[in-house]
Formats: C-alpha cells, sequence, structure tokens
C-alpha cells in the first residue's frame, strides 16, 4: 500500500443523495509487455491513492496484467483469464489505463486488448490514463493517441492523465499528491453523474 494517505474531501456524506451506489469498482489496466513492471507498479500506486482519496464506497477490484495471458489477446482465444479481464473493465465505475510510451505511442499489447472488447464497453466508466516515457520529448505521446480510442469504446475522460517520466517514479507519490488532489472531486463527479437513474416505481 502507498504510504502517503490523504483525507478524502470529496466524498459525499453517508444518506447523500449524491452518495454513489456500492460499490464503485477501480480496476487497473497494464498494458506494459513486461510481466512485474515499473509500469504496474505505477498504476497500482495511481489506483490505490485514487481510492483512498475517494474514500468509501469506491474500492479497488483487481489489477490487470495484460502480459499474463498476451497470447490469448492477439490469438482471439475463449479464455478464462481474457473473459475475466473484459467483465471487469465492462461493468468497472474507474478504470486506470497504463501503459509505457512504445515507438511514440502506447504499447500494442494495449491496443489489442481495447479491440477485443465490444463497442461502447467503456461507457458509464472514468477512464484515467497513465504513461511512463524515457525521454521527455515523447511524454505526451501515448496519452494524446490513446485518449480517442477510449471515447471510441464509450470511455469519460474527463481529467488530465498521469504523465510520467521514468524518473518520476523514484519519488512516485509526492508526484503524484498534486494530481490526486486536483482531480479526484472531478473523478468522482462524473462516476456520480454516470450512475443510471433508477427507474421510479409504478403506482399501484
Amino acid at each position: 500500500m502507498p504510504s502517503v494517505a490523504f483525507e478524502s474531501q470529496v466524498v459525499p456524506q453517508a444518506g447523500s443523495e449524491d452518495a454513489p451506489v456500492w460499490p464503485q469498482s477501480v480496476v487497473t489496466v497494464v498494458g506494459n509487455p513486461r510481466a512485474g513492471s515499473r509500469t504496474a507498479a505505477a498504476a497500482a500506486s495511481v489506483a490505490e491513492l485514487l481510492a483512498s482519496e475517494l474514500g468509501t464506497p469506491y474500492r479497488i477490484d483487481e489489477l490487470i496484467d495484460l502480459v499474463t495471458f498476451a497470447p490469448a489477446i492477439f490469438q482471439g482465444d475463449d479464455h478464462a483469464e481474457l473473459q475475466n479481464a473484459i467483465d471487469l473493465v465492462s461493468s468497472a465505475s474507474v478504470i486506470v489505463v497504463a501503459t509505457p510510451v512504445y515507438k511514440g505511442s502506447y504499447t500494442g499489447l494495449l491496443k489489442s486488448f481495447l479491440d477485443v472488447l465490444r463497442p461502447s464497453a467503456l461507457a458509464g466508466s472514468v477512464v484515467v490514463p497513465v504513461t511512463v516515457s524515457a525521454a521527455p520529448s515523447h511524454k505526451l505521446l501515448a496519452d494524446q493517441h490513446l485518449r480517442p480510442v477510449l471515447a471510441e469504446l464509450g470511455a469519460s475522460v474527463p481529467v488530465p492523465g498521469v504523465i510520467l517520466e521514468e524518473r518520476d517514479l523514484e519519488d512516485l507519490q509526492v508526484v503524484l499528491s498534486s494530481w490526486i488532489r486536483a482531480n479526484a472531486g472531478i473523478i468522482q463527479a462524473t462516476t456520480i453523474a454516470l450512475q443510471p437513474v433508477a427507474e421510479p416505481t409504478p403506482a399501484r
């Protein structure tokens, strides 16, 4: 768990009409083709700190490291782990999508996973892009290329992505603290706005 703790400033009071319905799930997707990558560690920190700042009823469901079932993604297999990942992201309230910057864009592994999702699979979800680059000159490219694909799948991306350079990973929680404080309220407000409205009970 991250060592930096935040007192939530944005969570509605219990019983409030604006309080999110339990559960609001935070799912993390990592598109680095190396298992146990620093990209995965950074994404986990973003998800944990964000869920902590949002408070109850936001909970972390799972970190999906796509490399662990990459053959199924590329071959289109009916694979249990792939189907579980699809189900998780299709029902998540908040999705942290992380990728290193490869050849000036996000990875083919992440693109292949997004390609297997059904149209509008991310409708109703807020997505937070996280990118990690080796060179400052490339650090914005993956985020810029990823956002149109997320929008095509119906996702809401209401805040700036978490744009990291490799040197930021050495003191990651300090780097993330200002981002979390600036954007957690917007993320929560958007998830509340995207909740389905209950149908009124017909009068008898």
